[in-house]
């Protein structure tokens, strides 16, 4: 009853307000008369003006009247309503735009001049109230007005209207996924199939009625589901055929593998079967001195693993090895499957890439070292051992570790070579030098090479002479001396040594072998000592005092000179002066005085030295004491410094953690 009178009284409020309207359209239409009787004396004043002028406001409204018609509707697009065949709106927008078509139809076909095709589209422009009384002809400003309309937006309650008033306005569902007999099942009541989740309730039926619902729906999808995806479906039948197919191929397999000839053929031993292996050119050591309590490995190497050529290594002395190692001693190197003993050259790269040779292996860094053996591949890992293979050895000890850098067989080593010859005939800039070289051939290969002296005068190799042999002529930037030592500092190559010397320990009876001895081994074997060169020993520098001649003056230089530059060179006198032949005799008294001189500068002396020695003690007292406060305080730093790390690591310790 009470939404049945306030929609009577929502009615009576808007007919008085369109009744107040066409008062006001009424109104408007005599002033829009006026205007056209003007602007048709205004046309008829204007002669001659533009045509494009003419009828310029009729335009407008007859593009704006066809933009309106071609407008998409938003309310149509988000609340659904289409045209039928007829040119009305069906679904919500039937009644909203009933009032709204009719007008659209009387733009079209209506005439300007008339006032009330003026009046049907008055509303349609902003200052209009078209939104207040076109729209189910309500007043917005009721709450009435607005719940009306409410269920049309997202906000809106939907569940009622989906089951009482969806089929009204819509029309009934039909879903085109279902088969003839109508049945609905749902995406959504799958995915609730198949959770497991309970079945849906509505408001219609009790809740038994809705279980056996919602049982013969299970039925109904599990149906559906073997039907697709058993055994007896049609699409599995690709998948049953893999499977035959799998099972076949397994069973022929298994027929044709029963036996173990086959079986080996294709498929080689098992791990746990017994093999015997047949190695063709073994030696008959090998058999003669087998031992069965020693395991053998059988391994294999690749095809290139058998060519020989220089390997270049990084090389690095093993910590626990307590000599260093020198150039060219022979070691024993395990590299992949193979054992063998080598010369390596050890070297180490210069910033200009030089390969420098270095006589000993450096203390505590890696070097270079090429020796000759088996090629290997590049990054494959070795150590090196010294010595022989007998166990009993209580010093044996790993010597290097390295690993293999490259397979260049353009290695070259270089070492520094010092040359040193003397001039034995001199001009202005230029000079004759021997004993440098031996032959005119090097004298050609160290053309315009550089020399120098050891005063500092550089110079440079120009070409050879005929004799002496290997001398040359030289020329330098200043003239030299005939004592002067001239050297040449130059790189020559080293040649590696091509020694490999496989260890053979398993052709010998007690299982020993021993190669290449160094020299210091041979000369401990035989009791040699260390040949000493004299030359290369230090000795101690005694340098003789220089003693210069006297200066003579020539005597015609000596009249030219002025006096006070004249040598006074006075004549040795041989006979005495008679005040060192005459005895002094004191007085008494001057004896006297004499006597007490003698004796206060002896006391003097004796003052002074006690003097010094007491200083002495004094300064030896108080070192004693700066040395105990210095030790006291290397005690005191000490034990903070073991505090402060002993609590460090703790700290480091728990972070870790």
């Amino acid at each position: 009853m009470v939404s049945t009178q306030s929609t009577g009284d929502d009615s009576e409020s808007s007919d008085k307000e369109e009744e107040e309207e066409e008062e006001e359209e009424e109104e408007d239409s005599g002033i829009d008369e006026e205007d056209d009787e003007e602007d048709g004396e205004e046309e008829g004043v204007v002669v001659g003006a533009a045509r494009w002028k003419t009828d310029i406001a009729k335009k407008a409204k007859s593009n704006f009247i066809q933009r309106q018609l071609n407008a998409a509707n938003l309310h149509s697009i988000i609340y659904g309503g289409e045209v039928d065949s007829s040119g009305q709106f069906t679904g919500l927008l039937a009644q909203t735009r009933t009032t709204v078509d009719t007008s659209r139809h009387i733009w079209a076909r209506g005439d300007w001049s008339q006032e009330a095709v003026r009046e049907s589209i008055r509303d349609c422009f902003v200052t209009g109230k078209w939104y207040q009384r076109r729209v189910r002809g309500g007043d917005w400003s009721q709450e009435a007005v607005r719940e009306s309309i409410r269920d049309c937006f997202v906000s809106g309650k939907w569940e009622n209207e989906e089951a009482d008033d969806g089929g009204d306005v819509f029309g009934d569902f039909e879903d085109l996924e279902a088969g003839e007999d109508g049945d609905d099942t749902s995406e959504k009541e799958e995915e609730e199939e198949k959770g497991g989740e309970s079945p849906p309730t509505t408001g219609d039926g009790t809740e038994e009625e809705e279980k056996s619902k919602y049982e013969k729906k299970k039925e109904r999808m599990k149906e559906l589901f073997n039907s697709a995806y058993d055994e007896n479906g049609d699409e599995s039948k690709f998948l049953n055929e893999l499977k035959e197919e799998a099972d076949t191929q397994t069973r022929m397999n298994k027929e044709f593998f029963a036996e173990d000839a086959h079986r080996e053929r294709y498929e080689g031993f098992r791990p746990g079967q017994y093999v015997r292996v047949t190695i063709d050119n073994l030696p008959c050591e090998f058999v003669d001195h087998l031992d069965p309590t020693v395991p053998l490995v059988v391994g294999g190497i690749a095809g290139t693993e058998h060519q020989m050529g220089l390997l270049q290594t990084r090389f690095k002395r093993h910590r626990w090895y307590p000599k260093v190692l020198k150039n060219q001693d022979p070691v024993i190197v395990s590299l992949g499957w193979r054992r063998f003993q080598t010369r390596p050259v050890y070297s180490i790269q210069d910033h200009n890439m030089r390969q420098r040779m270095l006589k000993y292996t450096p203390e505590h860094m890696h070097c270079h070292s090429t020796f000759y053996g088996p090629l290997a591949p590049p990054n494959t890992a070795f150590i090196a051992t010294q010595g022989s293979t007998d166990k009993k050895t209580s010093t044996f000890r790993i010597v290097a570790t390295g690993v293999v850098l490259s397979l260049d067989k353009t290695i070259d080593v270089v070492k520094k070579l010092k040359l040193t010859g003397t001039p034995y005939k001199i001009f202005k800039n230029t000079a004759f030098l021997k004993g440098m070289f031996s032959s005119v051939l090097e004298v050609s290969k160290f053309e315009g090479a550089m020399i120098k002296t050891v005063s500092g005068i550089r110079g440079q190799v120009k070409r050879a002479l005929s004799a002496p042999p290997g001398s040359f002529r030289a020329s330098f930037e200043d003239k030299i001396k005939l004592s002067d030592v001239v050297f040449l500092r130059c790189w020559v190559s080293v040649d590696i040594p091509k020694f490999y010397a496989p260890v053979i320990n398993l052709l010998t009876a007690d299982k020993t072998w021993s190669g290449m001895r160094t020299v210091a081994e041979l000369r401990r074997a035989n009791g040699e000592t260390i040949p000493v060169n004299k030359d290369s020993l230090y000795k101690d520098i005694e340098r003789k005092p220089q003693e210069f001649r006297p200066l003579k003056v020539p005597k015609n230089l000596q009249k030219s000179l002025p006096f006070k530059t004249k040598p006074k060179m006075e004549k040795k006198r041989t006979k005495e002066l008679y005040t060192t032949k005459r005895a002094v005799v004191l007085e008494p008294g001057e004896k006297r005085l004499t006597t007490l001189m003698q004796q206060l500068l002896t006391a003097q002396k004796e003052s002074d030295k006690k003097k010094l020695e007491k200083k002495k003690r004094e300064r030896e007292k108080h070192q004693k004491e700066l040395d105990k406060i210095e030790e006291k305080r290397s005690t005191h730093a000490k034990q903070e410094r073991k505090k402060f790390y002993q609590k460090n690591s703790k700290k480091d310790k728990m972070e870790m953690d």
